[in-house]
Order: C-alpha cells, then structure tokens, then sequence
C-alpha cells in the first residue's frame, strides 16, 4: 500500500471521528454477536450432543415406526407437531432379536442395551390420604418425571450415566426397583411436605390413554454424570414396571387365537341388549343370586373365571420401545443409520434408525431456533451497518468534494481518490478486528 495514501486515509479518519466511531462500533458489535454468540450456542450444541450420545441415546437410537407421519419419536416418548388433545402412543419394536443378532455382526458396533421402555408419570406416597391436597405455593414442584424402564446388566455396560449416592444400582435384571434423580426427590419432598427414604414405597401415576398404577420400593438416589444439562427428570425402574406403566401389556397384542373354551357370545350384543330390562344371561344369573342369601364365593365368581383377563394383564415380556447403540467410531454414525434403515426395509421390519438430534429432538430444538434467531438478528444488524456505511460513505464523498477537487488539481488521478477512499473502508474493519480476535481468545479461554 502507498505509504501517502495510507496516511491521508489515517487522517482523513481522524477527521471524522464522530461517523468513523460509528462505523467501528457497529462493525465490532456485529463481530462480537458472530464470534462470541454462535459461539456459545455452537457449544451448547456440543455439549447436549455429546452429553445424550456417552449418557442416553447413544450415537444411534432405534425404534419403532409409527404408522402416522406426524408422530416423532423420541427418548422422552412420542409426540405429535401439532398438539390434538391426545398423546400418541410410542410405536413397538417388534423382532428384537433379529435386530440385536444384526448389530452384533456388525463391526462398527461398540456396545448396545438389551433394550428400553419409556413412560411418563408422577410420584406419590403409597399411603398418602385420600383428603390430602397440596399447598397453593407447592404446586410447581410437582413430581413428574420420564419413567426409563431399563436391564440393569447391558444398561450399565452401555452408559455411565447415573452415579448413586444413596442405596445401591440393581443387580438383578429380574428384580424390581426404581431409582430417583436428586431433582425429583428434592420436588416430591417439598410437594408432599415429607422426606424420601431409600425402601419408602411410591406410586407411579402414568400419564397416556389410559392411566396406570403402579407401587414400587425406593432403591436408590442418584446425580447425574453431567448435572449441568437440561436432562434431568430421568427416573429409572425395572423393565416389568415401566410396561406395566406404559400399558405394554399382553392385552395389549392384537389377539389371533382366541381358546374355543372362552365364551364369546355377549360380545356380539350391544350395551342396550346387555343392560335392557329384558337382558338374559348374567343379569337372570345375578337376580336368581340375590333371590338368595349369595355367599361370599358365589359373589366372586358371579363373573366367572378371571384367570384370561389376569394373564392379559400381565406385562409383556416380548414388548419393547427402543434400543440404543455406541459405535467404535462415531464419525461413521451417518452411514450405519443409512445401512440399518436400508436393511430394514429389506428384512421388512417396522423400525427406524435415528441420529441423537432425533433422540432428544425438544433440546436439540431448542438450541437451533436460538441459533435460527441469533442469524436473523445477524442479518438484521449488517443490514443496518451496511447502510450506515453506505451512507457514512455518500455523505463524505459529498462533504469532501473541494478536497476531491483539489486533489485532481495538482495531478491526482481517479484511481488515487479511489484507493484512499478503499484505504479508509480497509482500516477501519481491520482496526475494530481486534474485537474479533479478543473475542476468540475469550471463547477458547472460557468455553
């Protein structure tokens, strides 16, 4: 650069502080939204995603396919985009077996869990009072939590992710347990107004279609292995429990062979044949019962053997949500999901395979809408800069013509007014790339 035209730009600059510390600020501000903002969210980013891969979902996660194309599926359960009043149910992952037989012939396969069930509930006493009501301040600490049925065994082989600090992890596939995250035990003991001890029987309400009961022993509290992220009302329980929660039942199978022994004859009448005055069957079998003094026996049996319905209550042992897989190594996620969907549709299974984004899709969301946001405030700002610049530009072209002229005057060609002007445009974006500079060096000194 010509050693004149630089300081006549530098001085030019000093000149019109006013419009070139303008400039610089918002040149600098922008730097600084660019570098430190996306910055934190491409930490932030970073850190969820390696925070679900080592500690819930693995690098691949496999589930069922729901029939319906707007049902997401995800760690947390299923869910629909729009909102209808009515939660999805989460997709069953039919031939287990099949799957795991595949993933242990495959050579980027690290490790993978038996398989999961997932839920959604909240926690309560098991001889909390039917009067009792909560306190009006308590109502934000409401118990809820995912419920994660899981096989302690090839659970803990997959993830570190929970670390007991009172009671113990099972170690028994067969046993039933739950274990609690702090955060929820601190919430059920200020909704309740009672302490939590390990061996305090609980209740787990699910929420779904259908809500269920079910009455589990404490086990155990544990932290989390990262408990600075944003997944932390994570309950575990036994695999039994949690399809029990999840109405993954027996009954729940689409029945193809009914026992010729069980009667089905009222299943062809309509409700107004059954309870009619005129109503045969069991309404003839109940009043020639209390004609007489019934006993207690007679009483129980008035519906008839309940062994079928008991056995359709049971949980089901070939049921299962989702299955969760670690490779050797990670950067090769994106062509195994390719592959295993591929071999999917090919051995005609109903199942998908999912990067962690669609595991955890409510924070992974979450991050990029912020992200989407701080861009459209980017884009924003340079708009304004650029026609302050522009401006800025214009103006002192047009306040600066007798310099211009004078200039021309004594021999100065275009090209030397041009290159003074760009002299100047330079400077000022180096001068305020400091900012940028600091900026990084904070990133990497902080983040």
């Amino acid at each position: 650069m010509n050693k004149t035209i630089f300081k006549l730009a530098l001085k030019n600059l000093f000149s019109h502080k006013t419009k070139t510390l303008i400039i610089m600020i918002l040149i600098g501000l922008g730097s600084f939204l660019v570098v430190l903002g996306l910055g934190v969210l491409n930490f932030a980013e970073k850190q969820t995603k390696n925070v679900c891969e080592s500690d819930f979902c693995g690098d691949i996660f496999i589930t069922g396919k729901p029939s319906d194309k707007d049902v997401n599926v995800t760690i947390a359960g299923a869910y629909k985009n729009v909102n209808t009043g009515k939660l999805p149910s989460m997709p069953y992952l039919s031939k287990i077996e099949k799957i795991e037989a595949k993933l242990h012939d495959m050579p980027e396969a690290s490790v993978f869990t038996r398989g999961m069930v997932v839920g959604y509930g909240m926690l309560r006493p098991a001889d909390l009072s039917d009067t009792w009501e909560p306190k009006g301040e308590n109502f934000s600490y409401m118990p809820y939590a995912t419920t994660l049925g899981i096989e302690p065994s090839s659970y803990k082989k997959t993830f570190e992710t929970i670390k007991v600090y009172e009671g113990e992890f099972p170690d028994s596939d067969g046993a039933e347990f739950i274990l609690l995250p702090q955060k929820v035990k601190e919430k059920y003991e200020k909704y309740y107004e009672r302490e939590l001890h390990v061996g305090d029987e609980v209740v787990v309400m699910s929420f779904g279609e259908k809500a269920k009961l079910r009455k589990i022993r404490v086990s155990g509290f544990f932290t989390f292995a990262h408990p600075d992220t944003a997944i932390q009302a994570v309950l575990y329980t036994d695999i039994n429990s949690a399809r029990m929660l999840a109405g993954v039942t027996m009954g729940a199978r689409t029945v193809t062979e009914i026992p010729k022994s069980i009667d089905l004859s009222l299943a062809e009448k309509s409700e107004d044949d059954l309870f009619s005055d005129d109503a045969v069957g069991v309404t003839e079998e109940a009043e020639s019962i209390t004609e007489k003094k019934a006993t207690a026996e007679e009483l129980e049996n008035i519906l008839g053997s309940t062994e079928l319905r008991n056995q359709l209550n049971m949980a089901d042992t070939d049921a299962w949500h989702f299955v969760t897989v670690k490779l050797k190594d990670p950067s090769k996620t994106s062509r195994v999901i390719t592959d295993l969907n591929k071999w999917f549709a090919e051995e005609g299974l109903i199942a998908q395979a999912l990067p962690w984004d669609k595991a955890v899709v409510q924070y992974a969301a979450a991050i990029k809408m912020t992200r989407t946001l701080m861009i459209a405030v980017l884009v924003l700002l340079a708009v304004v800069v650029l026609i302050v610049i522009m401006n800025t530009l214009v103006v002192s072209v047009m306040e600066r013509t007798a310099e211009i002229g004078t200039m021309r005057a004594i021999g100065a060609k275009r090209s030397f007014v041009r290159r003074l002007f760009y002299t100047e445009f330079v400077f000022t974006f180096v001068r305020w790339g400091s900012v940028r500079d600091c900026s990084c060096d904070y990133r990497r000194a902080y983040l």
